[in-house]
C-alpha cells in the first residue's frame, strides 16, 4: 500500500513538472501573488518592522531584521512598494525573474513598477481593444500591453498555454553587464592600431 502511494504521489509530481515546464511558470510565483504584506513581524517587535519583502527560496514575506539577522541574507529576495494601496514591485527587478513583458508599468516614486494584482483605480471597461484581456480593466497604453497586472497575465497564461501570449520564464542567473560583455570581448580579440579619422559631424547610435 505504501509502495503505491508513493508512485502516486511521483506520478503525480511528474506530472506537475511537465505541466510547468510547458508553461515556463516558476513554482514560486503563484504563492507569491497571494502573500499579505506590510503587516508587523512578530518576530520583530521594532521600528520599521513591516513584512515587505519576498524570500523567493523560503516562499514567506519578512521584514529588513529577518534579511539582516536570520536565514535569509543570501536569499533572492523581492522588495514590496504600495502603489495606490495596492502592492506592487519593482519592473527592473521583476525582470531577472519572470518575463514581464505586455504587463502594464507604473510610475511610482520616479520608479517603474508593475502590480500583484489589478489595481483599483483602473476600474472596468467594455472596450476589449483598450482593456486587460483578462480582467478588463482599462490599460494606459492598451497599444503597447495586454495585462494590467502578474496575476493577470498568470491566468492568461494558465487559461491558454498555447496563446500568443509570452510564458513566463524563470531566470536563475542574470545576464552580466553590458560594459563587463565588451570588456571580455576585447580581452579575447586581438588589438588592430587604430586609424586616424578626419573630424565630421557627429552621429548618435540608433535606439534599436
Amino acid at each position: 500500500m505504501g509502495l503505491e502511494l508513493q508512485k502516486l504521489q511521483h506520478h503525480t509530481k511528474d506530472e506537475q513538472e511537465v505541466e510547468e515546464r510547458k508553461i515556463h511558470k516558476p513554482r514560486w510565483l503563484e504563492a507569491f501573488l497571494r502573500k499579505i504584506f506590510f503587516n508587523s513581524c512578530s518576530t520583530h517587535p521594532f521600528r520599521k518592522n513591516e513584512l515587505n519583502k519576498y524570500c523567493i527560496n523560503c516562499n514567506l514575506s519578512v521584514c529588513q531584521y529577518c534579511i539582516a539577522s536570520g536565514p535569509h541574507r543570501h536569499h533572492k529576495i523581492l522588495k514590496i512598494y504600495r502603489h495606490v494601496y495596492k502592492d506592487v514591485v519593482s519592473l527592473a527587478t521583476m525582470e531577472k525573474y519572470i518575463d514581464t513583458s505586455q504587463i502594464q508599468p507604473y510610475k511610482c516614486n520616479k520608479r517603474l513598477v508593475i502590480s500583484l494584482n489589478p489595481l483599483p483605480h483602473s476600474g472596468s471597461t467594455a472596450n476589449n481593444e483598450t482593456s486587460c484581456n483578462t480582467c478588463k480593466r482599462k490599460l494606459t497604453e492598451p497599444d503597447l500591453y495586454r495585462y494590467c497586472s502578474i496575476s493577470c497575465k498568470v491566468r492568461a497564461v494558465l487559461n491558454n498555454p498555447d496563446d500568443s501570449t509570452p510564458p513566463f520564464i524563470s531566470i536563475q542567473t542574470p545576464r552580466p553587464p553590458p560594459q563587463q560583455e565588451k570588456k571580455e570581448e576585447t580581452v579575447s580579440e586581438p588589438q588592430k592600431p587604430q586609424k586616424r579619422k578626419r573630424k565630421g559631424s557627429p552621429h548618435r547610435a540608433p535606439f534599436f
